[in-house]
């Protein structure tokens, strides 16, 4: 290896695509951080970039495949661009990186879930003439620590409390792409969110983790004493979390959601299937029964609770009575929202290895049904909201039929477009109050009653 590295690096430019869930969206914010320190600059054209970066995803098959014909592409482009640097990382990485960089000789270079902090030293390498080398190793550190680092302007910040996992559902692959669960300290977690607070002026956090419901385990810490802390912060307006397991659930969780005024009024919950018997070969750990009662004592402890979930319909030789099963849940939970997915077999997890009957056909006619269903379900749910105030923070605009309309979500997690009173006004970041005139099952239309600024707390 060549130890090859300047002590000031030339202006070059990086592109990067994320695919996948938002820790990988939070780690592609923390190897852009280190790039900024080599002075590298994120621009949107891969034509323009001196590196390229793929953050990739194992969990769904239409984001590996998206990934993988996105590689290919650029053979061409490297014949063309030989200088061009390409390099792969997160969770396809972790476990396939070796055989890829052998498969794909375009490839300069891929590091696993666990490296990024090694971005530097990568770069050093390449710059030293170094290529076609792979990164996997695990940290073996007892202790979880990270300091969370972002290079963008915007007042919400994704903060990792957790990562890894331990339940090994038959159909995921993540323990294996992110190793066994650790959780940072209660006292580390507090005091990274109130410096993001004081020196970045971040007014809104989202919580990450396989599994937030178990932070603190190993500690003798647990996830409510850290939503009561940081609910605490001064200048912290709204504290997200995701992704929750059913079976961690606790009641003193439940509790906090009808206590903590800055803690959303939205819960992600993925629930996967309606049917015990298919959630038993899943290896979720809970029924259906469990999971409608969990439900039923949120929606008690806050009233106007907002819950969204997961659903993976096909599971192998899921009856058509084990479907409408879930047909059935849907009914009962009423979720305003549902992630469904078609269930595709990832190489290394049990569900891999078991037979199964289901065409890719009836696969996708139940997925089709499911979420027909659901938008129904949904946009009834939804037509409550007219004639409401609610509080959003903007975070876009766009053109709609023609017409200049900003965006932003509740704190329930619910999109609100809204036209701005002047066609120049710049509303991005701004607290504002909106009345809802109308909604979808996907959005809702409202109408601007008080624009609070920016850097107002909720």
């Amino acid at each position: 290896m060549k130890n090859v590295c300047c002590s000031e690096f030339a202006p070059r430019k990086v592109w990067m695509k994320t695919f996948g869930c938002q820790m990988n969206y939070h780690d592609s914010e923390r190897i852009l951080y280190h790039l900024d320190k080599l002075n590298f600059t994120l621009v949107k054209s891969r034509e323009e970039a001196d590196l390229v970066i793929f953050n990739t995803c194992a969990i769904r098959e239409l984001a590996n495949n998206k990934f993988y014909s996105q590689l290919g592409e650029f053979k061409k482009i490297k014949l063309k661009r030989p200088d061009l640097i390409i390099g792969i990382c997160g969770c396809v990485s972790q476990i396939e990186g070796a055989a890829l960089i052998k498969k794909f000789k375009h490839l300069d270079f891929a590091f696993g879930t666990d490296c990024i902090d090694r971005l530097p030293e990568m770069i050093c390498r390449i710059d030293g003439g170094e290529r076609g080398f792979h990164i996997n190793s695990w940290d073996q550190s007892e202790n979880y620590s990270i300091e969370t680092e972002i290079t963008h302007n915007s007042p919400q910040a994704f903060v990792n409390i957790t990562k890894g996992c331990n339940n090994y559902c038959s159909y995921c692959i993540v323990p294996y792409t992110r190793g066994r669960e650790k959780s940072r300290s209660l006292v580390e977690v507090v005091d990274d969110v109130r410096n993001l607070v004081e020196t970045r002026g971040i007014q809104e956090v989202t919580l990450l983790g396989q599994n937030v419901n178990s932070f603190g385990r190993e500690n003798r810490e647990t996830f409510p004493e850290l939503l009561a802390r940081l609910n605490e912060i001064s200048g912290l307006s709204i504290i997200r979390y995701v992704t929750s397991h059913p079976r961690d659930m606790s009641d003193e969780l439940i509790k906090v959601h009808g206590e903590l005024e800055k803690l959303a009024g939205h819960l992600h919950l993925p629930v996967q299937s309606g049917s015990n018997s298919v959630l038993k070969r899943m290896n979720r750990g809970y029924t259906r029964e469990y999971y409608l009662d969990l439900l039923f004592k949120l929606r008690r402890a806050k009233k106007d609770i907002v819950v969204s979930s997961d659903i993976i319909v096909g599971f192998p030789n899921e009856t058509e009575a084990e479907f409408q099963d879930t047909m059935d849940l849907l009914e009962k939970a009423k979720f305003d929202f549902v992630f469904s997915f078609c269930f595709s077999p990832r190489k290394g997890t049990k569900a891999f290895q078991m037979k199964d009957t289901l065409s890719n056909e009836t696969r996708s006619n139940r997925l089709q049904a499911l979420q027909k269903k659901q938008l129904l379900i949904q946009g009834n749910i939804r037509k409550q909201l007219q004639g409401r105030t609610m509080r959003i923070l903007v975070d876009g605009a766009n053109r709609m039929d023609g017409v200049l309309k900003w965006k932003g979500r509740t704190e329930c997690n619910r999109i609100v477009h809204f036209e701005p009173v002047g066609p120049n006004d710049n509303l991005r970041w701004h607290w504002i109050d909106v009345e809802i005139l109308s909604s979808t099952a996907l959005s809702a239309q409202g109408k601007l009653l008080f624009d609070h600024g920016l850097n107002k707390s909720k």
